[in-house]
Parts: structure tokens; C-alpha cells; sequence
């Protein structure tokens, strides 16, 4: 998800009041490949992850595969309250880099001829929300996924907020969260721009199942988490997540003192967000993808890879271009330059997650870090400035 959230105090009086739905964390056991040692940027690797540790992001997983080898480590704590380490064998939530595996499985499903990229979504919906959602009408499968339909977001939605804080474990249903965009003005003219939605994922999760008469979480874990051997991912709230997932964190009164906020649940499992992964299961998934190329056709990936630049008033930095669930992007990198990464941000209220592949350097870069950059924080620039350093580390 990308959203900015402004907290009340009402989160205040909420937090710590609900049981939880997912426990404290767990450690795994982490056995590092022998050749990591190896890999000639692995000091700077490692101490960008333990100098932004020690800067408050609490814990942070790091995978890098180079034409040097692999690396991967970590730092920090995936539970603070317990005491436990944050490792790449840590479960946590990347977020909204569930969007390019539901995006994978729509060119699945298109290759099958069980959906048209350019074909009208009206057949799928019910008629309740073409009716209420607008620009819904008569919006293609291509715009939902290149964010082309101006569909108003509802993780921008402060009452989609109210509901969370007032039921935070409530294990959400599409039909419910797509009510927050009923009645809410397009953001502009269906196809005459691009601007991230997560209500677009939403719409794209209800159509696949329409299509199919199939859940897309089980087509998900059938046709791509299963047969790639990502043993390490779930989906959640269909999914049970494992002892050691990490606890997620946010700094509610931004003066320095995080919390957790593991249990809010801003509607997992819905397409646009709710998978959980390692560090070492979101980088097999992108080699398949993009390196590799053994899970799409060519002309299906390069469907997902035409980009186009993102208008949004909020974020005016010209950094960020949206393809068929997928983004490019440069993080902080000349844009007239080829250090560009392809793949998926994943930002969420208590979670971020980088998953990316940069053509130019031959460089799979993924990272998990258990601390939400959605809302506004210091660390959330704490955040930004490891992204960028670990970027650096790539292309210079």
C-alpha cells in the first residue's frame, strides 16, 4: 500500500486494548550459505544494515544477488518486547509487493484466455459498485493494473482508517472495503492518467475470482508461491502465519518512542496487500520473473513493463513510473541514468519491503524492515536514507 496517514489520538486510546491475532514472534534458525562470506561487498552491506539499526529502525533483512554471488544478513530485532533477532529467515509483511504477484497472475490467467487486458471489467463486478465507484464503468483490466483509471483510493480514506482502529483484527472481505470508495470523486478522467490506487488491486482481485469461480488466494499459492518453492510466504488472513514472524512497529506520537502495532490490520488479503515473506523468498520470486523469465511468456512481462510516469500531487517527486503491477524506479538516482530498479515497493502501517531487480547491474536487491513508513515519522526519512544507501551500494 502507499498512503499518507495522519494518527489521532483515538489510535492512542486503541492500542494495546485488542487481543492479538498475530502473537509474539518467534526465533527461526538461520543457516547462511557458506559462500556469503565471500561476496566482496559484503562488510558494506552489512554495516549499511547495522548503521540504520542503530539510527531506530528496529529490525531490517537484507538479500543482495550480484554478478559477485549472494549475500544476505540482517540486524536489529523482530520482536522487541522479547528480545528476538530479526534474521533473513524471519518472516515479515511486504505489503504491496503482493500486487505483482496478483499482477503475475492475471498474465496467467490472460495467457490461459480467462481474462483480456483490454477487456471492459463491468462483467465482473457486481452492479453496486459500478454504479458507485466511479470511473469503475467501463475500466479495462490493464488500466486496474497500470493504476490508468483514476479510482479513488480507499487506504486515503480516513473512515477505511476509524474502522481499522475500532475493529484492528476484523479479517476484511472485498465487498466491505470497497465500500470506503463509494460516492468518492475519480481523481481524474478514466485513462488520462496514471496514480497509484490500492482500490484497483482490490477491483482486480474481484474480477479474477468472478472469472474463474476460483479465490485468487488459492490460485496465488497454486500457480506461483507452490511450484516456485516459496515455502517461506503466506498470505494472510487466509493464511496462518508461522511462530516467527516479526512484530511491526510505528512511532504514534513521532518524538522517537515506537510501538507496536502488529494487529492493525489495514484489509490483508485482499490483493492489494497481506503477504508475508522472507527476504530470500520475495528475491526467488522476482529472479523467476524478471531474470529468469520462467513463469510469464515474454510478451505477458512485457506487458507488465510498460511504464509510465506517475502524477500524484502528494508525491511530486517525478521518481516513480507504474507499469501492469509493476513499478521502475530510481530511488534517488538520476533519472537520465540506468540505475533503475524494476520490481515492487511494499509500504504498510507497521511494515516496508523492497523487492527489485536493477537491469543495468545485474542486481536482485530485496530487504524487509519491521517499521511502518506509511504515516509520517523521523525515522520514516530514517527509512528513505537506508533505501538509498542500499541503492548506492548497487549502482556505484
Amino acid at each position: 500500500m502507499r498512503s499518507t496517514i495522519c494518527f489521532t489520538a483515538l489510535f492512542l486510546l486503541l492500542t494495546g486494548c485488542q487481543k492479538p491475532d498475530i502473537p509474539a514472534s518467534t526465533t527461526c534458525t538461520w543457516i547462511p550459505d557458506p559462500s556469503y562470506v565471500d561476496h566482496p561487498q559484503a562488510g558494506k552491506y552489512q554495516s549499511i544494515v547495522d548503521q540504520y539499526v542503530a539510527l531506530g529502525l528496529p529490525g531490517i533483512s537484507l538479500y543482495i544477488q550480484s554478478p559477485e554471488g549472494e549475500w544476505a544478513g540482517s540486524a536489529g530485532l523482530a520482536d522487541i518486547e522479547n528480545g528476538i533477532a530479526f534474521q533473513p529467515c524471519t518472516v515479515s509483511k511486504v505489503a504491496s509487493i503482493t500486487k505483482m504477484i496478483v499482477g503475475t497472475l492475471t498474465m496467467l490467467l490472460v495467457e490461459d484466455g480467462k481474462l483480456d487486458l483490454d477487456a471492459p471489467i463491468d462483467p465482473f463486478l457486481p452492479s453496486v459498485v459500478l454504479d458507485k465507484v466511479a470511473n469503475a464503468k467501463g475500466a479495462t483490466i490493464r488500466q486496474l493494473m497500470s493504476h490508468t483509471t483514476g479510482i479513488y483510493d480507499i487506504i486515503a480514506d480516513k473512515s477505511f482508517y476509524l474502522s481499522v482502529l475500532n475493529d484492528p483484527d476484523k479479517h476484511w472481505d472485498a465487498i466491505d472495503l470497497i465500500a470506503f470508495a463509494y460516492n468518492e470523486d475519480a481523481n481524474f478522467p478514466l485513462g488520462t492518467s496514471c496514480r497509484y490506487s490500492n482500490t484497483n488491486t482490490l477491483l482486480l482481485s474481484m474480477v479474477i475470482e468472478k472469472a474463474t469461480n476460483k479465490t485468487h488466494q488459492q490460485q496465488v499459492r497454486n500457480r506461483i508461491l507452490s511450484p516456485l518453492g516459496m515455502d517461506d510466504t503466506y498470505y494472510y488472513s487466509h493464511d496462518i502465519l508461522p511462530p516467527h514472524t516479526a512484530q511491526g512497529y510505528f512511532d504514534l506520537y513521532n518524538n522517537g518512542t515506537i510501538a507496536n502495532v502488529t494487529n492493525f490490520n489495514t484489509g490483508s488479503g485482499n490483493g492489494y496487500g497481506g503477504m508475508f515473506s522472507t527476504v530470500i523468498d520475495i528475491a526467488t520470486f522476482i529472479r523467476a520473473l524478471i531474470v529468469d523469465q520462467t513463469i510469464l511468456k515474454p510478451e505477458s512481462l512485457a506487458a507488465m513493463q510498460q511504464f509510465v510516469p506517475e502524477v500524484d500531487p502528494g508525491d511530486p517527486a517525478p521518481d516513480l513510473f507504474l507499469g501492469a503491477g509493476m513499478m521502475k524506479r530510481y530511488f534517488n538516482q538520476p533519472l537520465d541514468s540506468d540505475n533503475y530498479g524494476i520490481g515492487h515497493t511494499g509500504r504498510d502501517l507497521a511494515y516496508s519491503a523492497n523487492c527489485f531487480y536493477f537491469p543495468e547491474h545485474q542486481t536482485i536487491c530485496t530487504f524487509i524492515v519491521n517499521y511502518g513508513t506509511n504515516g509520517k515519522s523521523g525515522l520514516r526519512e530514517v527509512f528513505y536514507d537506508f533505501q538509498d544507501a542500499v541503492t548506492d551500494a548497487i549502482v556505484k
